[in-house]
């Protein structure tokens, strides 16, 4: 895919994401900024182009497939039956007019067997599917069941399988299809079937219009930048051996256990169960920063402001600029303003050597997990940023839902005063 962004990296084999879990660090990715107009990125296993060359992230961006797509990916909201019947509409109608490779995890797989599956059905049009009644629903899916690809967490790569996602949930469930992919991401099209809504745009009662529109390549996105995330461990050999075991100041790669997390929201380090203050050091391409004294820090991207970060009072920040947001959590300070650094910056955390308790480290609220004076985390911004159909434009989609989501700057009109007339 080529694009005209600062996000993405080049992969020469078009290769889309990986297997849930740790990404294993990679040597000679291009770092962000770096990207000339005559390069390519590639967003999935069929390459998406983007048509603007300029390198921007604040330019609207427009996809066009090179060749037509065959495989999506569906991520659905677990347990939700109102979710379910859409589910199987979504997936009749991609199977059966489309004729697209479905995918759907195994635990919604399971979800959703019933029966055995017969020849493929006829071509249905499901433009008017409110009239579709559940026994005609489930009978028709019944006929197409094996006609679904499952994909199994742990087991199954989907490197070089997935052209493009669908989303049906709220915005958690966008979180959790960006923590399957650990490299680059298809592009993805969310349809609000959730709570919030803030990150998922689109109507389900839209979704054979919008999706033709998608199949075509003529709907344009927004690259939302990740973090990428590195959470160093002292060894048990490292920490046994040595006079120092206890600090954490052991710099060497090889007395260290990487752990690597793309992140879409933000890295959150706070006291946990803990009722002292928490005391987190924070770098800033390998300078002392300062040290924060409170319940904790959050390391959070735009798309991250509206969410934890909001509630410590950190600036809402529009999905284009690029940058780190920093906002302290409960500081014991009457002058700790959350601040915004550059995208080129590395940030490092680590507990301060006369912290009296450890912390809790978590990534977009997942791999939750014991912080203490051994560990380090670095951030920086992401190789592989997340790829989002957008609705009515990228700075529209958010505004509209700072309005509808977030309530910003709801009130009552003013009245316009009354003038008498002499």
């Amino acid at each position: 895919m080529s694009e005209g962004t600062d996000g993405g990296t080049e992969q020469s084999n078009g290769g889309s994401g990986g297997e849930a879990g740790l990404l294993k660090p990679e040597q000679g990715q291009r770092k962000i900024g770096k990207l000339k107009k005559t390069e390519s990125t590639f967003f999935g296993r069929n390459s998406m182009t983007v048509e603007d060359t300029k390198v921007c992230l604040s330019k609207q961006l427009h996809l066009s497939w090179t060749r037509p797509p065959t495989n999506c990916l569906i991520i659905k909201k677990y347990h939700d039956p109102a979710v379910l019947k859409k589910f199987k509409m979504l997936c009749i109608w991609l199977i059966t007019n489309k004729r697209l490779d479905v995918f759907v995890e195994a635990k919604d797989f399971e979800e959703l067997q019933q029966q055995k599956s017969g020849d493929m059905p006829k071509s249905a049009s499901y433009d008017n599917f409110q009239n579709i009644t559940k026994k005609n629903l489930d009978t028709e899916f019944s006929e197409l069941i094996d006609h679904i690809k499952v994909w199994r967490d742990g087991t199954d790569k989907l490197s070089n399988k997935i052209d493009f996602i669908i989303c049906l949930g709220g915005d958690g469930t966008l979180l959790y299809a960006s923590s399957l992919f650990q490299n680059s991401v298809p592009p993805i099209i969310a349809f609000n079937l959730g709570s919030l809504g803030f990150l998922t745009p689109f109507d389900f009662k839209e979704f054979p219009t919008v999706l033709q529109k998608v199949l075509k390549g003529t709907m344009g996105f927004t690259l939302r930048n990740r973090l990428d995330t590195t959470l160093w461990s002292s060894a048990p050999a490292a920490v046994t051996s040595g006079d120092d075991s206890g600090d954490g100041d052991s710099d060497e790669e090889s007395d260290l256990i990487p752990e690597c997390y793309q992140v879409m929201n933000e890295v959150v380090i706070n006291r946990g169960l803990n009722s002292g203050v928490c005391m987190v050091d924070i770098y800033c391409d390998e300078n002392f920063v300062t040290t924060v004294i409170g319940d904790g820090v959050i390391v959070a991207t735009p798309t991250g402001s509206t969410a934890y970060a909001a509630a410590t009072g950190a600036s809402v920040v529009a999905p284009s600029v690029p940058c780190m947001i920093i906002a302290p959590i409960c500081p014991h300070s009457l002058a700790f303003r959350p601040i915004m650094v550059p995208i080129n910056c590395t940030l490092k955390c680590r507990l301060n050597p006369d912290a009296r308790t450890d912390a809790l480290v978590s990534f977009d609220g997942r791999h939750s997990q014991d912080f203490t004076k051994s560990h380090a985390v670095e951030i920086g911004v992401s190789d592989f940023p997340l790829p989002c159909i957008d609705k009515n434009g990228s700075m529209q989609d958010w505004f509209n839902g700072l309005q509808n989501c977030l309530m910003w700057n709801v009130r009552k009109t003013q009245k316009p005063m009354s003038i008498p007339k002499k």
